[in-house]
């Protein structure tokens, strides 16, 4: 095995005096070492590193969960530590005794103002006959890295989980607009009859002005301006289409916000060259004479008719011409 880690014999034995309740063995710190620029193979009699370059707090000291016979060591260098190679690694306790010692694979540490920041971690594990008895001691004179050692599959640490994310709150609704998920003054069509929380039915009412103050600073009076000083009008979408507003386009000029259109038909025309007679014949077709007034219903006219000179329209008799549509109900948020 070219790298490895070894507990020292002085770390054996601090163990062996913790294990049996006779002294505490508090692991702190974290060394590494170029070893002068070659490697030798650590033995566990070594006291110290061949040449230490940089020592730092430990981060982490933890049992494998998946192996209670290992301990797991971890140490971070920052990215202002180095430049120097590593080639040799140990870890002290409180009393600066060598614990355990490692040979690692030659890694240059860069540091930033050499033009190449790099953050190291480090990770030392160590076997033990039985569960190691040691303890992490933490100086708190050095920044830790709060990110480093964070399991996102901690079970002890479960974070909004997917059984948790809103759907098992008893009003998903209130949720929703406590969260303010949906903006002031927005409205929406409802397939219901009645409004939802948080919204209101825009069917023109008159609403007071501070009761609904949010309200009242986003559409002020555009759709009315109720008594003139203390209420206000929503608008009053019962039975209307929404066409955009059309802002200077110059497709529906001179229109302000919150205006309303009424129906209009636009005029069809069919123009002929009428005979001396003005008559002439034609297929089968429903028209009328054009006039102002719609007059009676369309009649089915063929062969040969006779119409003043001039223009000729059609006609429905409907009272409006519309598309298919579906009628919902229409609310604004307030």
């Amino acid at each position: 095995m070219n790298y490895y880690s070894i507990i020292t014999n002085s770390g054996l034995i601090n163990h062996a005096n913790a294990a049996v309740g006779s002294a505490n063995l508090n692991l702190t710190e974290l060394a590494v070492g170029d070893s002068n620029g070659s490697y030798y193979n650590p033995n566990g009699t070594e006291n110290s590193l061949v040449n230490e370059v940089y020592r730092t707090n430990l981060t982490h000291v933890v049992v494998d969960e998946n192996n209670p016979n290992q301990l797991i060591i971890e140490a971070v260098l920052s990215e202002t530590v180095g430049p120097f190679y590593i080639r040799e690694v140990g870890v002290f306790d409180s009393n600066g005794n060598l614990f355990a010692i490692g040979k690692f694979p030659e890694t240059f540490k860069p540091n930033l103002p050499s033009g190449s920041g790099k953050r190291l971690y480090i990770r030392m594990i160590l076997g033990f006959a039985e569960s190691p008895n040691v303890n992490l001691i933490i100086n708190n004179d050095i920044a830790l890295d709060p990110n480093f050692g964070t399991d996102v599959n901690n079970a002890l640490a479960e974070r909004l989980i997917k059984t948790n994310n809103l759907s098992d709150l008893t009003n998903i609704r209130n949720a929703r607009n406590n969260l303010e998920l949906d903006l002031v003054g927005a409205v929406l069509p409802f397939a219901t009859l009645t409004p939802p929380s948080g919204w209101i039915h825009c069917n023109g009412a008159e609403l007071s002005r501070s009761l609904y103050s949010n309200l009242f600073s986003v559409i002020g009076v555009n759709f009315g301006s109720g008594n003139g000083t203390t209420t206000f009008n929503l608008p009053d979408l019962r039975g209307e289409f929404i066409r955009g507003l059309d802002s200077g386009r110059g497709v529906d000029v001179s229109r302000p916000l919150g205006s309303s259109q009424s129906h209009e038909w636009k005029s069809f025309h069919m123009w002929n060259n009428y005979g001396p007679s003005n008559s002439y014949s034609h297929t089968p077709v429903y028209m009328q004479k054009y006039t102002s007034d719609p007059g009676n219903v369309l009649s089915l006219f063929g062969g040969h008719w006779s119409a003043p000179s001039g223009r000729m329209g059609l006609y429905w008799d409907n009272s409006e011409i519309r598309p298919r549509n579906i009628a919902l109900l229409m609310c604004i948020k307030y």
